[in-house]
């Protein structure tokens, strides 16, 4: 059979479709792959975005300062006299406590540092973190609507407020639901095992008081259901502080419901002597107030300022312009940004030059013997060491320092130490020594890529071995040792635990002004803002997260141009 016959038989074409198949199989699965990671990507981004999108803005509230003397306390008592004087001056000292705590103590201290005694401003004060997150609506879920009083007698309301009533029945309903899903059914189980157990064992007194126990705790969960249930089939609902929360503005003031029936509400004062339009409000609030943070006074408070138009949406400019703080609604992470920089460039001064010093006489100059393959081994090993290993050895070397015992004489030797726990040159060093192995082995790779005929040219025609390198090899390999050079100190950029062991833990409140003073980096104070408890704290640390990822975005694009840009010549 000839060439041509064999390529054009039944045999030939069956073995050419499943070849074609198996083509198509493959870039099918390798477009799945890069669909999956961006799919993920994306996933991830998206998610910190979401997360941070609160974080870049802050609310503030329009108040007149003053202050009589060169004290804060002068001042923070003014501004809490004028605070409390827009809501008729109250006299009960809970809601007194809780009006002035819609502002920052801080805030009203950092506006009177500019403040001369006597001098009246108006200034923007910024709003407590919880009062804050109760705006972007992260605090509770608020329903608003506007009921129809028709009289008011006392503390009863009459009208129509079905709509309140009808909510207040589903919020009734599923609590019930949750009550007998999760505490009636897992007592009764329980209490089921424990009667079988007991069954076993019938003289044990300890399984007897348990299953007494869930028993009574089942009759407990069973009668009040049963009390619910009544409640719901009376026509009337008692709300008090482990139920949700309505909260009526009139024109006098805003009264908390404490019973609700589709045409009458029996209500307490919250707030009085108020200014407010005819036109009545209620706020439907989902979640109880023994589980918020912010009382019923306090949302009263926030909404009358809303309505007054003392409160507007700006930039959170503390974030990007002041050091860390105690309080979320004022931390930033200018201090931070400032220690990373003053890390990398202190890492870049050290491990760059002799990172490709190193690899141009490792690939040029080094003779090919076994003591220099044991240092090439050394240092490939020496780049899978863990981070946390370099940050043990910068805490005993450069921080503590290593007692040395001389022999035969009662004496030591201190190997290392004198330098400051925190400090930027330190947290350099020990990046340094993370990222040289990186940066030799990419190098290394650079320079053994360049062709060996660009160097048999350049001694053929009478170069030394210095010019060869310096005039034809290093030019062509700068690209690819200036990418690794950049991706080592991007990556060290978001290293976390050699800077934890160094002592960059430490709450900074300054903003540092040198490689000796104490400071913090980026990932050291996204850790410390995602170990706080205050729920202000997870939009911040989102927000930091992605100024962090913007610094080694532009640093690995400053890779890429740079690579682009020498490839061209």
């Amino acid at each position: 059979m000839q060439v041509s016959d064999r390529h054009l038989s039944d045999r030939f074409a069956k073995r050419l479709k499943q070849r074609r198949r198996a083509d198509a199989r493959l870039r099918l699965y390798g477009m799945m792959a890069i669909g999956t990671a961006l799919f993920l990507l994306v996933v991830l981004l998206g998610s910190i975005v979401f997360e941070a999108r609160t974080a870049f803005t802050r609310h503030e509230l329009q108040l007149s300062v003053s202050r009589d003397d060169r004290t804060d306390r002068s001042l923070t008592q003014d501004a809490h006299a004028k605070l409390l004087s827009m809501f008729g001056d109250p006299q009960d000292r809970r809601t007194r406590q809780d009006i002035t705590q819609l502002v920052s103590a801080l805030s009203l201290k950092i506006a009177g540092t500019t403040l001369v005694p006597g001098e009246v401003r108006t200034d923007q004060i910024v709003l407590s973190d919880k009062s804050d997150l109760y705006f972007k609506g992260l605090t509770t879920r608020v329903d608003r609507s506007t009921p129809v009083i028709n009289s008011v007698s006392g503390n009863v309301l009459s009208g129509e407020f079905s709509d309140l009533y009808r909510k207040a029945i589903r919020w009734r309903q599923a609590e019930i639901d949750q009550l007998a899903r999760s505490g009636l059914r897992s007592a009764e189980q329980r209490a089921e095992v424990l009667k079988r157990q007991l069954d076993e064992a019938p003289d044990d007194p300890d399984l007897q008081a348990r299953l007494d126990g869930e028993r009574t705790r089942a009759a407990q969960m069973r009668a009040r259901i049963e009390g619910f249930r009544s409640e719901l089939d009376s026509g009337s609902i008692s709300l008090d502080a482990s139920t949700a929360s309505v909260l009526v503005r009139t024109p006098t003031g805003f009264q908390r419901v404490v019973s609700i029936s589709e045409n009458r509400m029996t209500t307490e004062t919250l707030l009085e002597n108020m200014s407010l339009p005819e036109k009545a409000q209620a706020l439907f609030i989902h979640t109880p107030a023994v589980q918020r943070t912010l009382s019923d006074a306090q949302i009263a408070a926030l909404e009358w300022l809303k309505h007054e138009g003392l409160i507007r949406n700006t930039f959170n400019t503390s974030f990007f312009a002041r050091a860390d703080s105690s309080e979320a609604e004022l931390a930033g992470l200018l201090a931070a940004t400032i220690g990373s920089i003053l890390i990398i460039l202190t890492t870049m001064l050290l491990a760059v030059p002799v990172g490709i010093a190193a690899a141009v006489y490792l690939e040029e100059f080094a003779p090919r013997n076994a003591f220099t393959r044991f240092i090439q081994v050394n240092i490939n090993n020496l780049a899978a060491v863990p981070s946390i290993v370099f940050g043990l050895l910068g805490a005993a070397i450069f921080v503590n320092g290593v007692v040395i015992p001389i022999p035969f004489v009662e004496a030591t030797f201190r190997l290392g130490g004198g330098l400051g726990r925190g400090w930027p040159i330190v947290g350099g060093i020990v990046l340094a020594l993370m990222t040289l192995p990186t940066i030799i082995i990419s190098s290394r790779a650079a320079l053994s890529s360049v062709p060996d005929s660009i160097r048999q040219g350049a001694l053929a025609v009478g170069a030394t071995r210095l010019q060869t390198v310096h005039h034809h090899v290093m030019p062509m390999a700068a690209p690819g040792i200036l990418t690794g050079s950049i991706i080592g100190l991007a990556q060290a950029l978001g290293e976390t635990a050699p800077l934890l062991l160094i002592g960059m833990v430490a709450f900074i409140g300054d903003l540092p002004s040198g490689v000796t003073d104490r400071s913090t980096a980026l990932p050291v104070l996204i850790f410390q803002w995602s170990t706080r408890a205050e729920r202000a704290w997870e939009p911040m640390t989102s927000a930091a997260i992605i100024i962090l990822l913007a610094l080694m975005l532009i640093l690995n694009g400053l890779a890429v141009w740079l690579r682009m840009r020498y490839e061209k010549r």
